[in-house]
């Protein structure tokens, strides 16, 4: 008999002592944040003020009008609201094997990324973030783009701090 296959065991895990992701105290990220979402939703709502404005002149009545402008008024409350529940719901949390990040407050996802699958991390800052003094850490895996993460609305100082914490877990791991 091989000795190999005569040490090989798989036993059942029990479920009941896994680690239970749902118990970690989250991090929330800047409230700044919800300052840029919100920027770039009137940016959004205004372009669509102005093309539906143009359409009107040229093309509708005063009822039609009406009807699409609340339409618009109420897709605009909607999404400053939505935008204000999405920052409650964002939160992260580094333990000593993963990071986890969730979102979401309708349809809630969790992502939990082991550091042995993670290839590297980087810090990204756009226009806004940059005039609003917040940062977001990109983590990128080994399983592609269904599973990378982007945390946004993070302190610069604490995306740094976090980057460099994940470059020292995957060293350790790949050592």
């Amino acid at each position: 008999m091989d000795p190999v296959i005569k040490d090989f065991s798989n036993e059942q895990i029990d479920l009941a002592s896994l680690p239970k992701y749902e118990q970690v105290a989250f991090s929330s990220v800047s409230s700044k944040y919800l300052i840029k979402m919100n920027i770039q939703t009137g940016i959004f709502m205004l372009v669509l003020t102005i093309a539906l404005g143009v359409f009107w002149f040229f093309q509708l009545n005063y009822m039609q009008s009406g009807i699409i402008f609340g339409f618009v008024l109420v897709a605009f409350i909607f999404r400053f609201w939505n935008n204000y529940k999405l920052l409650q719901s964002l939160g992260y949390a580094v333990r000593e094997k993963d990071i986890i990040y969730k979102r979401g407050f309708i349809f809630n996802k969790t992502t939990v990324i082991p550091f042995n699958r993670v290839q590297h991390a980087s810090i990204s800052r756009g226009i806004w973030d940059k005039l609003l003094g917040i940062s977001s850490l990109n983590i990128f895996t080994a399983g592609g783009g269904a599973s990378d993460i982007s945390i946004p609305g993070l302190e610069p100082e604490m995306a740094v701090q976090l980057k460099e914490a994940i470059a020292v877990k995957i060293s350790h791991d790949e050592s």
